[in-house]
């Protein structure tokens, strides 16, 4: 893509925010968004894109933009999402999710299919002050970890992450590259923290899974007496349930029709409302709506 005349610079953070959830959930519900119509104004889009062109065009021009001048985090997101979930694994056996709460921390994508792998997110904005702490809690709950990160930062993450860290780059040409592969880490997860990242509704399923039954005992000791039997499940037993069971988090058979009919520039966008049909169905139908109809509506 050749370098635009009109397009501010300034505002490619703010472009950035077009493809978050604050923003494509409003989209996906309303048929609208007001901070789209603003930042398609004020940024020199107006200028740059033609409005009667489709929403679908739209959002990879903008997400073309970002690729080649503001590589946030979404950009490495939908690229492990287009690159790995979708280019080597399948929506049938794997399962993707973003911003899972492991401690006090969140994992940015983490990617479950005979195995659970998290791939931490370092691009040239992110701070790495707490990349030690943040790589140290998924040691306690993954079998692989990853650092992805700029060609430039690789060889600074060779000194700050254990050996067994993989170390990912997101090319110039949007390609991701190995420069250090993950070793497995599974006799190392620790049940007691990986049962804190779950929920209600998944513990005990895992639970019933594997005992037969969920203890008859009071809303207040539920958590309690759950993960102390949840500890006690061998680890390889414990950490295939909980893989199985977290690929049905937040799950629509809908997924993998709405993915064929999504622009590459929303794959990761898609696959965080991979339970939610009525938004899937609704931005699917907004796709081939003119920009224009949609902006000034």
């Amino acid at each position: 893509m050749n370098t635009t005349n009109t397009i501010n610079k300034n505002y490619l953070s703010a472009l950035s925010r077009i493809f978050t959830p604050s923003v494509m959930d409003p989209l996906a519900l309303y048929g609208q968004s007001d901070y789209l119509a603003e930042v398609y104004s004020n940024s020199g889009l107006e200028n740059d894109f033609d409005s009667s062109l489709t929403l679908n065009s739209f959002f990879d021009y903008v997400y073309s933009l970002l690729n080649e001048y503001y590589r946030n985090e979404y950009v490495y997101k939908n690229a492990i999402a287009n690159k790995i979930l979708l280019g080597r694994h399948s929506l049938r056996t794997s399962k993707m999710l973003t911003e899972f709460r492991v401690g006090k921390n969140k994992a940015d994508v983490v990617i479950l299919n005979g195995d659970s792998t998290v791939y931490e997110i370092k691009s040239e904005y992110d701070s790495f002050n707490r990349l030690k702490d943040q790589i140290n809690s998924y040691f306690q709950v993954f079998d692989y970890i990853n650092v992805i990160t700029t060609s430039s930062q690789a060889e600074k993450m060779k000194a700050l992450v254990p050996e067994k860290t993989g170390i990912l780059v997101l090319t110039e040409n949007n390609t991701i590259s190995t420069i250090r592969k993950a070793k497995s880490n599974k006799e190392n997860i620790k049940p007691s923290i990986l049962f804190n990242s779950l929920r209600k509704s998944e513990y005990t399923k895992i639970i019933k899974a594997h005992y037969g039954y969920i203890p008859d005992v009071p809303n207040t000791k539920i958590h309690k007496i759950c993960k102390k039997m949840y500890c006690e499940i061998p680890l390889e037993v414990v950490h295939d349930l909980t893989i199985n069971t977290l690929k049905q988090r937040e799950h629509s058979p809908y997924i993998n029709q709405f993915i064929e009919k999504t622009p590459a520039s929303l794959s990761a966008y898609a696959l965080s409302i991979s339970g939610q049909k009525k938004k899937m169905q609704n931005l699917e139908n907004l796709l081939n709506n003119k920009v224009h109809s949609i902006l000034y509506s």
